[in-house]
């Protein structure tokens, strides 16, 4: 979808925002997996309002830059840009503006269901990265849960599976050196994630017809969850990094 005829921009961070301790916690996973050394370049492809940019360029001492076709979002990320580390252009996955074989990292988080051509992105890694550079993937995939798809009308072929996921990564040289299923806290209780979704942040929610949205809005502040309405609400995001060779 066009982000940029949506009004997600003006409402990602509040519907999608990561609390600190999350958004340490898969810094923690970068650390382990990629282990981008001082000065790194680090490109953040689909950056979205910035969210990991600012937070990857101080944990590693990095340069990063954040890559995104939606200058609303992209206008969003440069509010929070404070040093010199960081820098934002407009740009698909498809075609980063870097040379190649100039970057040590890229991140695509929460990406892929967006890409027309994942295997064209992928190639794409391949030719900006630099022999041994790492890309590390956070995304939802068909195998995995999360709590919304079960209220609005979703295709799976919106989303992609773990085993296409790896495939095609593989068929551009990549080899795989780490996947596990992360499950993080999205909401503190179930009013408090409908009251988020309600926000339309996220672009399977966006891109629906009002009725289709409301239509499940109804029933998702309806659901009587396991455990009660108080406990957490979690989703299952996949982490993969790839190494290229």
């Amino acid at each position: 979808m066009d982000y940029d005829k949506s009004s997600i921009a003006a409402v990602y961070d509040q519907a999608r925002g990561l609390a600190p301790g999350l958004l340490e916690r898969w810094l923690d996973l970068v650390a382990r997996d990629a282990s981008p050394a001082q000065g790194s370049l680090i490109v953040d492809v689909g950056c979205g309002t910035g969210r990991f940019c600012e937070p990857l360029a101080e944990r590693f001492s990095a340069r990063v830059l954040g890559v995104d076709p939606s200058e609303q979002m992209l206008a969003e990320a440069r509010k929070k840009s404070s040093g010199d580390r960081v820098e934002f252009r407009r740009s698909s996955a498809e075609a980063l503006p870097l040379t190649s074989a100039s970057a040590d990292m890229v991140l695509m988080s929460m990406v892929l269901h967006h890409l027309p051509d994942l295997g064209a992105a992928v190639r794409e890694c391949r030719r900006v990265l630099r022999s041994g550079g790492h890309v590390c993937v956070r995304t939802i995939t068909r195998d995995g849960d999360f709590p919304h798809r079960h209220f609005f009308p979703m295709t799976d072929a919106e989303i992609p599976a773990r085993h296409y996921i790896e495939s095609t990564f593989a068929a551009a040289g990549f080899s795989m050196v780490a996947h596990e299923i992360v499950t993080q806290v999205v909401a503190a209780s179930w009013p408090e994630f409908a009251s988020k979704v309600a926000l339309r942040g996220y672009s399977t929610v966006a891109r629906l017809s009002d009725q289709d949205f409301e239509a499940g809005m109804a029933a998702l502040r309806s659901h009587s969850p396991p455990g009660g309405p108080d406990r957490e609400v979690t989703e299952d995001i996949d982490w993969f990094v790839f190494k290229a060779p």
